[in-house]
């Protein structure tokens, strides 16, 4: 229940800043930026496959995007505090690590 949950809050904040990138908010981050972000959401999307199917793979895929999602906003300078909260996701994935295939 607490997977169903969680990806189901991912989705919509994932949905949420794909439809929050075209209104500009990203731009004074460049133009490598937005289009970056998206790709890692898309990838974070298909980790929630993963997970949704209690797969491995899926947590692993996950962690990585976390990572270069957190990666690429130090980097361009679009890193926000509030954005650590996408750390809490990730250990409730990973406290479910060993039910998984």
């Amino acid at each position: 229940m607490a997977i169903t949950v969680t990806l189901f809050g991912m989705a919509l904040l994932g949905l949420s800043a794909i439809i929050y990138s075209f209104t500009g908010a990203y731009a004074p981050f460049g133009l490598f930026y937005p289009a970056a972000n998206m790709l890692i959401i898309v990838g974070m999307f298909a980790s929630f496959a993963g997970i949704g199917s209690m797969e491995r793979w899926g947590i692993w895929l996950f962690l990585a995007m976390l990572a270069l999602k957190f990666g690429l906003d130090l980097y361009t300078g679009a890193f926000r505090a509030w954005e650590l909260a996408l750390l809490l996701p990730a250990g409730i994935f990973l406290a479910h690590l060993k039910r998984m295939r």
